[in-house]
């Protein structure tokens, strides 16, 4: 999983997952779907990103 967190000032920004966010929200992201994301669209799109460990249940 991984936590992005978009850049100030983007609009109606739509995902893989399906969710459509504004600048300056943090989202969760799949595996798959981070990976679906060109880098050069990371970098455009992310202020931040980190990978988020999830505890098994």
């Amino acid at each position: 999983m991984y936590s992005v967190t978009l850049k100030t000032g983007l609009k109606d920004v739509v995902l893989p997952n399906g969710g459509r966010y504004q600048g300056g929200d943090v989202v969760v992201l799949s595996a798959e779907h981070y990976g679906m994301i060109p880098a050069a669209t990371r970098t455009a799109v992310f202020s931040a990103q980190s990978v988020v460990t999830v505890p098994a249940s």
